[in-house]
């Protein structure tokens, strides 16, 4: 008997620190319903502490990870997720930066010169000699 008290209070701890890690790697994915928006796992807030708690007890009371999360969604939204969140905004930040790089190709596209276009040296030459051509006219009449 006394052995098996020794063991089980030897195997406590690991049991323990193991729920911690679990509820606090869980709880890094879920966003403060409060007013900070910050991580559970990191805020002190009395709605973080209270979450804390309630994950506990259904830790306690064998509920999966699946199970938590839905029941934190009914509660307190689908916002609480924070992988949710994450992945709205890299999409709006992906759509964002997708619009940026199109508007500078289309401007850098109707921007840019035509080589054929441009004038030659040749070209040059002749439009200046019927420029001046043209201006010698003007000034004879």
């Amino acid at each position: 008997m006394m052995n098996v008290m020794l063991l089980f209070s030897l195997l406590l701890p690991l049991v323990s620190a193991d729920m911690v890690m679990a509820e606090e790697e869980m709880t890094s994915h879920l966003i403060c319903p409060c007013e900070c928006d910050m991580v559970i796992s990191t805020c002190d807030c009395t709605t973080a502490i209270q979450i804390k708690k309630e994950i506990s007890s259904m830790k306690v009371n064998g509920f999966s990870d699946k199970q938590i999360f839905s029941a934190l969604k009914a509660e307190y939204g689908n916002d609480i997720v924070a992988q949710e969140k994450i992945y709205t905004t890299s999409l709006w930040v992906g759509g964002l930066f997708l619009s940026v790089v199109l508007l500078l190709l289309g401007y850098f596209m109707k921007t840019k010169l035509n080589p054929l276009v441009l004038p030659s040296d040749k070209y040059q030459q002749q439009f200046e000699e019927e420029y001046r051509r043209f201006v010698d006219e003007m000034g004879e009449k």
